[in-house]
């Protein structure tokens, strides 16, 4: 007797853990699917060649995204990469952060460019 009975809690114990181990499998599918199609739509908002979004770049030079301007930029750049250098002890790691965040401005300002050129 007592081993059908625990014949029996081990059935049920097999067969709930199966469901919920396909149930985490349907979700986590799904999510991979979700973040794949968010991901390919952030991709198209970014620069293509670089991996730092513009709002990341305009915290880095501390430039407002809204009256975003190369002469307000380039400024900020220019005092950021001078004090970043190696020969005022500064750090290669926030140089090239700095390096990266100008090169995504000027890449986005490039493309705005363009696109207003193509609606004129």
């Amino acid at each position: 007797m007592a081993h059908r009975l625990l014949v029996q809690v081990v059935f049920t114990g097999a067969r709930v853990f199966g469901r919920a181990f396909t149930e985490a499998y349907r979700q986590a599918a799904a999510a991979t699917t979700a973040q794949q199609a968010q991901g390919a739509a952030k991709q198209t908002t970014r620069a293509r060649d670089t991996d730092i979004s513009l709002d990341e770049a305009c915290k880095i030079l501390d430039v407002q995204p809204s009256g975003l301007s190369l002469d307000a930029a380039q400024k900020k750049y220019d005092y950021l990469f001078d004090v970043n250098s190696k020969e005022k002890g500064g750090s290669f790691y926030v140089q090239s952060k700095v390096f990266r965040a100008m090169e995504r401005i000027k890449n986005e300002l490039e493309h705005l460019e363009k696109n207003q050129r193509a609606q004129e």
